[in-house]
């Protein structure tokens, strides 16, 4: 059985909406599945605290014309990481 997570070390997403216009349906589809991890891993490198958010807007990211889905999701992730770090909620 594994251990509950301490206080503020869990993230639950009830919804998520990505706006992914421009990119191509596999790349996105790759980017959708990567982002999961990728949010894990970015949550597991920031040690400051997350304000709780009942809606954020993590804004827009350029992309290259063919961007590579895990490092689009890197970013995505970061990006969402960030808001919810300066309590843009």
């Amino acid at each position: 059985m594994k251990a509950p997570s301490p206080p503020g070390r869990r993230l639950r997403i009830d919804r998520l909406e990505l706006d992914l216009r421009g990119i191509g349906p596999a790349t996105a589809e790759a980017t959708a599945q990567a982002l999961g991890s990728a949010l894990g891993r970015a949550l597991a490198s920031h040690r400051t605290p997350l304000a709780p958010a009942a809606r954020i807007d993590a804004g827009r990211i350029s992309s290259r014309p063919a961007p590579v889905a895990h490092d689009l999701a890197s970013r995505m992730a970061q990006r969402i990481v960030h808001a919810l770090k300066k309590g843009d909620a």
